[in-house]
């Protein structure tokens, strides 16, 4: 069997940012195989992530691409029926112009369902184009539909791309497709190293690309073997010098596409600056000048780096000079501020604060200092926290901020918090509020570490909960994929903090309702926003509750339990994953048939009782009259409901949710003979009141670890809400 067609793009431009590339590519090539596998059925597969790519070049290689398309029947619709034909059922000018269009008799226009009413339709052949025309048509539009954070426009046209486009190679094999983007139009020439080897360079054949960049272009286009060659150039740079350099996948990743044929550079600073506090060096390094810091054989610091260059070699040491001196003027303002900010206290500074904007609704950072210290202490009472430890919190929390007004911080903004801990220290304040302070930020992503330290965890969840308190009460609500104030990531900071086991040692647990109210109450006591959004704690308090959601699928819990779960609450957040692990661990096994036959009796129940509602029947906190239930079946119920809630306490407290699930399952006998036998709205009313209330009952007792009438069974249609 063939192994199909090869189809390569590259899209040459100015530089791109190396932050955009990963993802740009991976759009690149899912838009491609999108168009290719749809209606063309031209089909291809690639490589995930993409193997090529590079800061000029955005480049997708779709491999087993057919030679043409299947040749097909399609329907083609046209004007509204009764549009197409008048009152003797003659046909209409609309109707003879779709059908001439169309190639075919009017006899053979058929009527189909449109969006809004019947329209007439054509079914006509359509034969296959070959790959090259179908990609000819697809490339400017998929390139044209392809949106990037930052646009650029250049041009007397206005063109818009991510960066002015200067080349564009493209190859079905060693066919060129030919088309226009941009003002550029397609060949089969591409563009090699920029001072090296700048070409232009022919390809023959898509297959030698690779090999031909390399080999004359000096360009390592393949994204893991750029990662590789800056990998082993630099440990064997390191090596030489006696060092060990620090891993960080991260900025190899980022050096990989800043670089096309990148290469290594040892530099050197003096060793009076290692009396500077370590972070300070390596941010110095690593943010500000992209380099790998490197340690001694004792593992501290070393006087030295390792810098990527896009050239092999810096065979007269101009770069490594340079580099040098760079790094010495940065080290060099460290130190004037970090003698210069020791200089005053921490507590010194909280009144500078108030020049320091939190946010343009929120007011300064002095209030929010403020509203922290009542947080953190509100947050530590509800853990039942040690006096001591609140009041450790509460100092961290008004200290916290303080760095922001600092020179360090000014001129090094990623050590925020970072900063203060050290300053802290540096102060002889203890070790519990200087790592409250350093942690209170985290975690900074999705997958980033969490406080470690019960003062750090308390108030690095005191920042977030102002943060989304105020942020919904001011109406700074996230909208499509912008989330310019990080909500979104303070709301997974928030799940995130209660479900590890930093805090599983204190005696109390966090009511997150509590606590988005006591933070609201303090933004209110002053006066900040000036008109709060209606309903703002329950919207922060759901906004969280998504979050803690899509961990828990992604965690691989389905998503009707996790959405059973949380209708029945979500308050404690570490509890309410605790029923939905316990949930899943029941549905997985042989319980699986009971559990769906219980949630198609909730939903039963609930629609029942909502009917009930409907027509004015109250049965919301109504007791059975046990003297009034008539059928066996009824009264079996009411006791297995009785006797089951009766026993759902104990494992509840103890958080055994396994126990209390199962407890529950063995009502499904019970269930299913009521529902066969006994007419629930029965004509005497006293009769179908308290057989409402029965079911009442029930659905609450169902609810209690989760919502069965939110889990979907056979038949239904999942609908994966929000």
């Amino acid at each position: 069997m063939s192994r199909g067609r090869v189809f390569l793009l590259e899209v040459g431009c100015e530089e791109i940012p190396a932050a955009i590339l990963p993802g740009a590519l991976s759009d690149l090539t899912t838009r491609l195989l999108e168009a290719l596998g749809g209606e063309t059925g031209l089909g291809g597969q690639s490589e995930m992530p993409p193997p090529f790519g590079g800061p000029r070049r955005l480049v997708a290689c779709i491999a087993g691409i057919r030679d043409r398309e299947e040749d097909r029947v399609a329907l083609v619709t046209g004007p509204p029926v009764a549009a197409a034909w008048d009152k003797e059922g003659n046909p209409t000018k609309a109707a003879l112009g779709f059908a001439r269009a169309q190639g075919v008799g009017v006899d053979q226009l058929e009527r189909v369902k449109g969006e809004k009413s019947e329209v007439v339709a054509a079914r006509k052949q359509v034969i296959g184009r070959n790959a090259r025309e179908v990609l000819a048509e697809a490339c400017p539009r998929i390139l044209s539909s392809m949106r990037f954070p930052k646009m650029m426009k250049w041009g007397e046209r206005g063109y818009c791309f991510v960066r002015p486009v200067t080349w564009i190679l493209a190859l079905l094999d060693d066919q060129a497709v030919e088309f226009e983007f941009m003002g550029v139009r397609s060949s089969r020439r591409t563009l090699g190293h920029r001072f090296l080897a700048p070409g232009p360079h022919e390809v023959a054949d898509a297959g030698q690309y690779e090999d031909l960049l390399g080999e004359k272009g000096h360009v390592i286009v393949r994204n893991s073997a750029r990662a590789d060659r800056i990998r082993e150039s630099r440990d064997r740079a390191a090596s030489a010098m006696g060092w060990r350099a620090r891993e960080d996948d991260d900025l190899l990743t980022e050096l990989c596409f800043l670089n096309e044929y990148p290469g290594i550079v040892t530099g050197t600073f003096s060793r009076d600056f290692l009396d500077l506090p370590e972070p300070v060096i390596v941010t110095a390094m690593r943010h500000h000048q992209k380099y790998f810091p490197v340690s001694q054989a004792d593992g501290t610091l070393a006087p030295g780096f390792l810098a990527v260059i896009n050239l092999p070699e810096d065979p007269d040491g101009v770069i490594r000079r340079g580099n040098e001196w760079v790094l010495k003027a940065r080290l060099a303002d460290a130190r004037f501020f970090w003698i210069e900010d020791r200089k005053r206290k921490l507590e010194d500074r909280v009144a500078d604060l108030a020049r320091v904007t939190f946010q343009e609704k929120l007011g300064s950072n002095e209030a929010r200092t403020k509203r922290l210290e009542t947080l953190s202490a509100d947050l530590g009472g509800q853990l039942s926290l040690a006096p001591a430890t609140i009041e450790q919190t509460r100092l961290a929390a008004r200290l916290a901020k303080c760095d922001l007004t600092t020179g360090m911080v000014g001129e090094f903004p990623e050590l925020q918090g970072r900063m203060g801990g050290i300053y802290a220290r540096q102060e002889g304040l203890s070790e519990e509020v200087a790592r409250a302070i350093e942690e209170h930020y985290l975690p900074l992503s999705p997958d980033g570490p969490i406080p470690e330290t019960v003062p750090g965890a308390v108030l690095a969840l005191a920042d977030k909960i102002d943060l989304l308190a105020g942020g919904f009460a001011a109406g700074l609500v996230p909208r499509g994929s912008t989330d310019p104030y990080g909500l979104r990531r303070a709301a997974q900071g928030v799940t995130r903090i209660l479900l590890s086991s930093v805090l599983d040692g204190a005696p109390g647990r966090i009511s997150l309702a509590k606590a988005i109210q006591a933070s609201l109450t303090a933004y209110v006591a002053q006066k900040i926003p000036a008109t709060p959004a209606p309903g703002a704690a329950q919207t922060a308090a759901d906004f969280i509750a998504q979050r803690l959601r899509h961990l828990m699928e992604e965690s691989g819990m389905r998503f009707d339990t996790a959405r059973a779960v949380l209708a029945a609450g979500f308050d404690d957040v570490a509890d309410a994953w605790r029923r939905a692990a316990a949930l899943t661990l029941l549905r997985g096994a042989a319980g699986e048939a009971d559990f769906l036959a219980l949630a198609a009796a909730a939903k039963r129940i609930r629609n029942i009782l909502a009917q009930a509602r409907e027509k004015g029947v109250c049965t919301d906190g109504r007791e059975v009259d046990a003297s009034r239930l008539v059928d066996a079946e009824e009264i079996d119920l009411q006791q297995a409901v009785a006797r089951v809630g009766a026993g759902l306490a104990r494992p509840i407290d103890a958080g055994d949710y396994t126990t209390a699930l199962k407890s529950i399952a063995s009502l499904r006998p019970f269930v299913d003979r009521f529902f066969d036998k006994v007419l629930v709205m029965a004509p005497d009313e006293g009769l179908k009141a308290n057989r409402l209330a029965l079911l009442s009952g029930l659905s609450h007792l169902l609810s209690k670890v989760a919502d069965f009438s939110e889990i979907v069974v056979e038949g239904e249609t999942a609908v994966k809400k929000g």
